[in-house]
């Protein structure tokens, strides 16, 4: 039952057809009782992001014993160590300082039912942006440092609510919430990987795991075995590094694109839940970033600096010269008109974007991308026609034409919000964009208090839960920025109010 190899190579390359002939029969109750248990914790967490550090902390506080998070990469934090750090919170103290006092959880859930395009889970997402608050208060309760006076409105956003962290980056809350967990109890574990659940007809009662794991080497470490007493809480977030798992649920996804993602975000626990029943949702609903770079690998720095692009400068076709979308539109919109920029052969024409260098001198983002050659600086337009073959006739136009848009705030092409922009003018820093492969809104189906769905009984499965990107059906579509921190640092909160409403009930 728990040693189902040929399962877990699924993920290197299986077919969708060989889920359902691998789908192991529970154990009977002699059976796991049979098992040597190597030790025993009463919370067992599986990832160490944000989802999996809140709940952790969370649970402890919530003093339902002993809280164990395992990690099966050899550092903590995950995708969200790397993320740009961005959360959106609704009537935050930044917001409010700025005399936004228009925004509730309420408006941000009706910018996440425009963009989840009547797939998404309304009840789920009023739940997470009604704990926003609660969310701001444990960063800040640990130590958490966001920016000074730094509150913006970002893509398929109505409100400016957008806070950021301190360096720009997830590290400054994964960091923070590690420390305050390791005050207060919690303990963790590098390089643990999860080789199988140990179920007891419907629930959940450990996990079978490689010990001293060494990504990706399946021969490294050695098994052994962990009693969940109380819960086991899948944080392992999503799969967009799985191209195999990706190319089967979503064909249509380009498989040259880039990805985002730590190199870790596979998704064998997605599918080793699933093997056990777990009813997946929306797994072909995988989203795009459409800040990426063609000229950097990974997340990069090009989230950073497009939070500038996108507000005060323009995004421009190097084909024609000219504007081809809203550049404050939502993810999947403005990643559909990016990758429509294609060469004769239909390989990418890279759009650039750009806005004014005296504007930002010496700011970090600028700094760390002129650095990197990830962006440029240049001195005219001529320059950049030059550098990126724009046709200069058309470029200028465009650029004549969107200053005017700017002193009549109003844009007649695309419908922008212009309240952000600001004439251009020379000299100018320069970037490509191309979309890259970032989040999963698919995954496990659960109930609102995070408890994981068998899809042969349509019940929760005892004991087991799950929440961030693991989870599927929330965001529809479309996930609006700043809004995937909110859901995993929330529902670690609400996950562990559920486990002890569960223990009690």
């Amino acid at each position: 039952m728990h040693n189902r190899r040929n399962f877990l190579k699924l993920s290197a390359g299986a077919t969708l057809g060989g889920i359902a002939a691998a789908i192991p029969v529970a154990a009977s109750a002699s059976e796991c009782k049979a098992i040597n248990w190597d030790e025993t914790t009463d919370v067992l967490v599986i990832g160490s992001g944000f989802a999996g550090l809140s709940a952790a902390l969370n649970a402890k506080r919530q003093g339902v014993g002993s809280v164990l998070v395992l990690e099966k990469m050899q550092v903590i934090g995950g995708n969200s160590a790397i993320n740009g750090g961005w959360l959106a919170i609704p009537k935050n103290p930044t917001q409010l300082a700025q005399g936004v006092n228009d925004d509730s959880p309420e408006e941000l859930v009706k910018d996440q039912l425009i963009s989840g395009r009547g797939m998404q889970n309304e009840a789920a997402l009023r739940q997470i942006a009604n704990r926003a608050l609660d969310a701001y208060e444990l960063c800040i309760g640990t130590g958490v440092k966001f920016r000074d006076g730094f509150n913006i409105q970002v893509g398929g956003h109505n409100k400016a609510r957008a806070i950021r962290t301190q360096h720009g980056t997830g590290g400054d809350i994964t960091t923070k919430l590690y420390e305050a967990g390791v005050k207060e109890g919690v303990e963790y574990r590098l390089q643990h990987y999860i080789e199988d659940f140990i179920m007891d007809g419907q629930e959940i009662i450990g996990v079978k795991v490689r010990q001293n794991y060494r990504f990706p080497d399946l021969k490294t470490g050695k098994s052994i075995y962990i009693k969940a007493n109380k819960a086991v809480v899948l944080a392992n977030g999503g799969f967009a590094r799985n191209l195999a798992l990706r190319a089967v649920v979503d064909p249509s996804l380009d498989p040259s694109l880039d990805c985002t993602n730590a190199l870790g975000a596979t998704g064998e626990v997605t599918l080793t839940a699933m093997a056990h029943g777990a009813l997946p949702v929306h797994m072909n609903l995988i989203q795009t970033g459409h800040w990426g770079s063609p000229d950097e690998g990974g997340f990069g720095w090009s989230n950073a600096l497009l939070s500038i692009g996108w507000h005060q400068g323009i995004s421009v076709s190097v084909l024609n010269g000219k504007r081809y979308m809203d550049e404050r539109a939502d993810r999947k919109t403005c990643s559909e008109a990016i990758m429509k920029n294609r060469n004769a052969d239909g390989s990418p024409a890279y759009p650039v974007v750009f806005f004014n260098h005296d504007d930002y001198i010496g700011d970090d983002r600028v700094v760390r991308a002129v650095r990197d050659e990830m962006a440029w600086e240049v001195d005219s337009l001529e320059q950049m026609s030059k550098q990126f073959d724009i046709p200069l006739a058309t470029l200028k136009q465009t650029v004549a034409q969107f200053n005017q848009q700017v002193e009549t705030r109003n844009d007649p092409l695309f419908g922008r919000k212009m309240d952000t922009a600001v004439e251009l003018k020379a000299p100018f820093i320069v970037s490509r964009i191309w979309p890259k492969v970032h989040y999963c809104m698919g995954g496990l189906k659960t109930d609102l208090a995070a408890r994981v769905i068998d899809g042969r009984s349509m019940k929760p499965i005892k004991n087991l839960y799950a929440i961030g990107e693991v989870t599927g059906g929330i965001h529809g579509e479309a996930r609006l920025s700043s809004t995937s921190c909110l859901e995993c640092l929330a529902m670690g909160i609400v996950v562990s109010e559920t486990i002890k409403s569960d223990l009690q009930a």
